[in-house]
């Protein structure tokens, strides 16, 4: 039998009344698992199932390195897991949530502009002005997608190696310096804050030093054009 059928022959009347040591009536456990999904699709999104995921991660992927990894390995490993899953985490509930909203903003169900009419089926739009709540269900639907796929796209095209990969490495110092090298919290933050401040500073002078070399090398183009310029119209004159 269908879960959506058993609620229709269920009696509202009845209650879920049940002993210690008595199981709940079997009748009842298909409304039951209908009740929890129903919550579980109204309340979690990808932003609350990826910290589902990083969570799990971080209890036990450390604990299985410190295991299973080789004997000179396994606080590294351990320690770089940690931080994987700590800065995938923050990142991924993060930018998922940030989406979630840009979206359900800027092409909700109350929307009526361009971005709504190019992304929402007509079909959809349709369906607002005869069965509202069924589509207003349906376009909050899309939208989550729509949001989860355009989050998707950023950390690929992005943030996985303009923010997860640095944020990654400086967790994985603090911890390490905390741990391995018996530093305190705050000094080892200290540290961290100094390497990433180093890392910026040479990052913006080797781009300055690259747009350097291309203004230098423009200008000599420039400046050799200039110069062969009247040889070539005074050889035209005298002709």
């Amino acid at each position: 039998m269908k879960i959506s059928s058993s609620f229709h022959n269920i009696d509202s009347n009845q209650s879920y009344q049940s002993f210690k040591g008595v199981p709940p009536n079997p009748k009842y456990i298909p409304e039951i698992i209908g009740n929890i999904g129903k919550v579980a699709g109204e309340y979690i999104n990808t932003p609350e199932q990826k910290l589902f995921l990083a969570t799990a991660a971080l209890m036990f992927q450390p604990l299985i390195d410190l295991k299973y990894a080789k004997e000179d390995q396994k606080e590294d490993a351990a320690i770089k897991s940690a931080s994987k899953a700590m800065a995938g985490g923050f990142t991924g509930v993060l930018i998922r949530a940030v989406f979630l909203k840009i979206t359900d903003h800027f092409i909700g169900f109350q929307k009526h502009n361009k971005l709504n009419k190019l992304f929402f089926p007509d079909t959809a739009i349709r369906l607002k002005e005869v069965r509202p709540e069924i589509a207003k269900l349906r376009m909050k639907q899309y939208s989550r997608t729509l949001g989860t796929l355009f989050a998707v796209l950023f950390m690929i095209l992005f943030s996985n190696s303009h923010i997860d990969v640095p944020l990654t490495s400086d967790l994985q110092d603090l911890i390490s310096g905390v741990v391995k090298d018996k530093k305190s919290w705050l000094t080892s933050l200290n540290d961290v804050k100094n390497n990433r401040c180093k890392k910026i500073v040479d990052w913006f002078k080797h781009k300055k030093d690259i747009f350097n070399k291309i203004k230098h090398k423009t200008k000599g183009i420039i400046n050799v054009i200039s110069e062969d310029t009247p040889q070539i119209q005074n050889k035209e004159s005298k002709t």
